[in-house]
């Protein structure tokens, strides 16, 4: 019997960049163990914001069709297991330490270059590959981590449908300093011969890096449909999608349009024989979920967590804010990390709030939570400022703080979404 506690720590021991960027080292590691990708079929989801509202949108629908449907995705918010999912339900902790132990064993034999290692990444992709094989899953819906050229998800073959949600600026100090620069990067991920679907809105420039490379590989191009969005509240989002009427559980506006991608991907897996109904797709639409991702946890007062943290989640987090609660009486409870564009994302969130309560994530890279609120000050002196430190203690003082009618919104990191939602479900706050 495994333990699960210390089969993380010998995850996490494994270091976030592993040498040269390369898909050298993902597949000797796969290699080791079987190559069992080669056994997968894959709808392949690359993007900066919207590929996990994207990735579970599309795996609910393909598993109300029928299919047993993996699910990888990154990070996770409350557990580990959450990264590896089929119909659903998280990888069993037992079945992550079995095969966790397993490529550990088999890391431990790979002759690699000097200065290279397999990274947590990497260990993680083929610790989701093996369950997924094993499992027999018909589909996996596989979510890229980081960029598309080099990620650990890019060693597959060509997929059923290669997916890119929107391009924004996020990892420059990895993937350039520009929203082409990192287009480029990602456009990557379509292979020879493949099928790419590309968000209705995405910005010309990256439109044409996407066309381009769909050229240069003969890949056939499709551009997701853009839809018409009815109501946007609190419950969920409902829009239109090719004149087909949808509910999503999803809020925001911007989930209509990673709505619109899935319907476009999964329009091109029926033109190849999967057999995926109309009233399938609008019964996984509906029922699909993502955590932190402006998630109402409860009303009166309102409690939202998102996970944003670059300035493109952060603006859709700004645009659901101004278009629901209108009135204001917002308090943040809000930490950052430093490797992203904390400053614009501070300005924009501390105009719409009447008070703001500075934590410090637990994860690495965490801007200090008095740096945070010296920084606040700074851009809006009339708003309320409490350096707080941790995330249980000011999501304590702000909902002790609100009215009924009041919001309490805890954004800025997906650190500080998990301990959030890990101190509610304990009973903590």
């Amino acid at each position: 019997m495994y333990d699960y506690k210390q089969i993380l720590k010998d995850i996490h021991a494994h270091g976030r960049f592993s040498g040269t960027p390369c898909l050298d080292r993902m597949r000797a590691l796969l290699a080791a163990v079987g190559n069992p990708q080669k056994m997968l079929k894959f709808v392949h989801i690359a993007g900066t914001n919207g590929k996990g509202s994207t990735a579970v949108l599309s795996a609910s629908a393909l598993q109300n069709s029928g299919y047993k449907t993996g699910l990888f995705t990154s990070p996770f918010v409350m557990d580990f297991c959450e990264r590896i999912c089929i119909n659903g339900t998280n990888i069993p902790r037992d079945d992550l330490c079995r095969i966790a132990a397993q490529v550990l064993e088999v890391e431990r034999s790979l002759h690699l270059p000097e200065g290279e290692s397999i990274g947590e990444f990497e260990f993680t992709t083929a610790c989701a590959m093996l369950y997924f094989a094993e499992q027999e899953c018909d589909i996996v819906v596989l979510e890229v981590g980081l960029g598309g050229r080099y990620d650990a998800t890019n060693v597959i073959h060509a997929p059923e449908v290669t997916v890119m949600v929107h391009v924004a600026l996020d990892h420059m100090a990895v993937l350039g300093n520009t929203v082409e620069e990192i287009a480029a990067d990602k456009s990557h991920v379509i292979k020879n011969g493949s099928v790419l679907v590309n968000y209705p809105k995405q910005q010309a420039s990256v439109d044409e890096i996407l066309r381009k490379r769909c050229y240069d590989v003969s890949a056939a191009y499709v551009k997701a449909p853009v839809p018409e969005v009815g109501d946007c509240t609190l419950q969920g989002t409902d829009c239109v999608i090719d004149g087909k009427p949808f509910h999503l559980r999803l809020t925001g506006r911007h989930q209509a349009d990673n709505a619109a991608t899935a319907y476009a991907a999964l329009q091109i897996l029926r033109d190849k024989g999967w057999n995926i109904p109309d009233e399938a797709i609008a019964a996984g639409f509906a029922e699909a979920i993502m955590p932190a991702r402006q998630e109402v946890i409860q009303t009166e007062p309102l409690l939202m967590i998102d996970g944003a943290h670059n300035v493109d989640g952060v603006t859709a987090l700004c645009e659901t804010l101004d278009c629901m609660l209108p009135a204001g009486g917002i308090s943040l409870v809000l930490g950052m990390v430093s490797d992203k564009q904390y400053e614009s994302c501070i300005r924009m969130l501390v105009r719409r709030a009447d008070a703001v309560y500075a934590v410090q994530p637990e994860g690495p890279r965490a801007l200090s939570s008095r740096e945070l609120a010296s920084m606040i000050r700074e851009f809006s002196p009339y708003t309320n400022v409490f350096d707080c430190g941790d995330v249980v203690s000011a999501l304590k003082r702000a909902l002790r703080s609100a009215e009924e009618e009041d919001a309490v919104i805890v954004c800025g990191s997906l650190y500080v979404a998990g301990e959030a939602k890990n101190a509610l479900k304990a009973g903590i706050i």
